[in-house]
């Protein structure tokens, strides 16, 4: 079945309307999320995500003010010339290889906060994030080839096709990968906290899922959506399919609104902080007031280590409630019989 015939111009030109809207979007959130960071500079600033956020943005930025560049270009100034369908064609054009360097860029610090995120989750695990990061260097090294072949002086339409080809398959696999492994991990903090601590935290680790999982989930949906498209681009740039660059120019805005999302909704106490996940130590008070009354005290951090103890502990406590599940939990007497929870 044939596909539609969708113009590069209009593909352009929506694109970029659209990208101008959700970086309207995305400088309102990135204000209110470097106001709460500045709000919270004596608590530490987290520099490796901070010093991320602000290039992010000014990468999506800068993306933005060249799509204008190429719109007044290809409409105005070159219109009666080379015409818009041609000119929006000549990815060669230096302006338009700008762009792509700053897409790339932005893509490739956009999947590094994403395998970041990984690392935190796990621990602060290096084996974990190894593979991921190796990805994320072979999709900046891949697009960066595939652009710069118009800096050659014979260069090879196929070669830059295969390039981009694994830019954008690697992007895509490492951003469901890291989607996947991440959700998995939350997932099984909830479980074990529910069966450890013999409470229901359902609310809260529910909402640390559907955060975590949905934000991955956008940027991964939209890398498939974005491959799908790619895949169904034609060589012949005056008809076809061409609704990929829509996509295109949206995703550098989507890439920065995401993780700027998450810094913000930790800073304001929806969600965990990073260093709940890299605490190895707890320590939980239990009152005694009467056999069925138990409260719990958490201190300021807590770690997925903490809830998955060994089975023998697990057994060791069954048998003596008074006993503590040692080198995992640490457990203490305590006047109080209200239960009580911080969380940083």
């Amino acid at each position: 079945m044939a596909l539609p015939n969708f113009n590069i111009d209009e593909a352009y030109l929506i694109g970029s309307w659209l990208e101008s809207f959700f970086w309207g979007i995305y400088t309102l959130l990135f204000g209110m999320t470097m106001h709460t960071i500045y709000k919270k500079r004596k608590d530490g600033i987290n520099r490796f995500t901070t010093v991320s956020l602000v290039l992010l943005y000014l990468l999506a930025s800068a993306h933005m003010s060249l799509g204008l560049v190429r719109l007044i270009q290809g409409f105005i100034i070159y219109r009666d010339t080379i015409g818009p369908i041609e000119y929006f064609a000549s990815v060669f054009i230096r302006v338009n290889m700008a762009k792509d360097y700053l897409y790339i860029t932005n893509m490739f610090l956009g999947d590094l906060i994403v395998v970041w995120r990984l690392y935190i989750v796990w621990g602060k695990s290096y084996l974990c994030a190894a593979l991921p990061f190796l990805m994320c260097v072979a999709e900046f090294v891949a697009g960066y080839g595939a652009t710069s072949q118009w800096l050659l002086p014979h260069p090879n339409g196929w070669e830059m096709l295969r390039w981009g080809t694994a830019m954008f398959t690697i992007s895509m696999v490492t951003n469901i990968l890291v989607t996947a492994v991440i959700a998995s991990r939350i997932w099984y903090v909830s479980m074990r906290t529910r069966q450890v601590m013999g409470v229901d935290s359902g609310g809260r680790y529910n909402r640390v899922i559907l955060l975590i999982v949905e934000s991955g989930a956008l940027i991964s949906t939209a890398k498939i959506i974005e491959f799908t498209l790619f895949k169904l681009t034609p060589g012949n740039a005056t008809k076809g399919l061409h609704a990929m660059y829509i996509l295109y120019e949206i995703l550098p805005q989507v890439t920065g609104i995401v993780p700027t999302m998450i810094i913000y909704a930790v800073n304001k106490g929806f969600t965990q902080r990073d260093d709940y996940y890299t605490s190895h130590k707890t320590t939980l008070a239990f009152a005694t007031q009467t056999d069925n009354e138990m409260t719990a005290h958490t201190n300021t951090s807590l770690s997925a280590v903490v809830f998955a103890p060994s089975d023998e502990a697990m057994a060791a406590k069954k048998a003596d409630p008074q006993r503590g599940v040692m080198g995992e939990l640490t457990l203490k007497r305590s006047p109080s019989s209200s239960f009580t929870e911080s969380q940083v």
